[in-house]
């Protein structure tokens, strides 16, 4: 189970850093970082701020499917050694995602994406695969 922990541990931690990359070009655009608004800086960010932003925004829509079906298969006492794979493919995807979206490469992202929530699909099937 430790390394189910840790690829939890870790994809919470890619949302994060994500979100320190929009930080950076937050404190780069204008005045630099506002921290009395920081949603309205976001959203008027540009360029690979603006893409960093969408990353860090997806790490959490993607981090929510990934975290119940963790949780499913610790419930339901699956075998680890699928749920590890597919688990550790995920994280190691999503690092990747990270760096497409920001680099702005949509077509490697988006099959990158595809890989990384299917990591997610079949975690959903392994209870019911022999």
């Amino acid at each position: 189970m430790t390394i189910i922990t840790i690829c939890l541990l870790v994809s919470i931690g890619q949302i994060y850093l994500a979100k320190g990359i929009v930080a950076i070009a937050m404190a780069k655009e204008g005045k630099g970082y506002d921290n009395h608004h920081p949603r309205t800086q976001q959203a008027n960010l540009t360029g690979w701020g603006a893409r960093a932003n969408g990353a860090h925004q997806n790490g959490f829509e993607a981090f929510s499917i990934f975290s119940v079906a963790i949780l499913f298969n610790l419930l339901l006492e699956v075998d680890f050694y699928w749920l590890e794979i597919l688990a550790m493919s995920f994280v190691a995807l999503r690092f990747l995602y990270i760096y497409l979206y920001i680099a702005d490469l949509p077509k490697a992202r988006s099959t990158i994406w595809t890989l990384a929530f299917l990591c997610t699909m079949f975690m959903y099937l392994l209870p019911i695969l022999p």
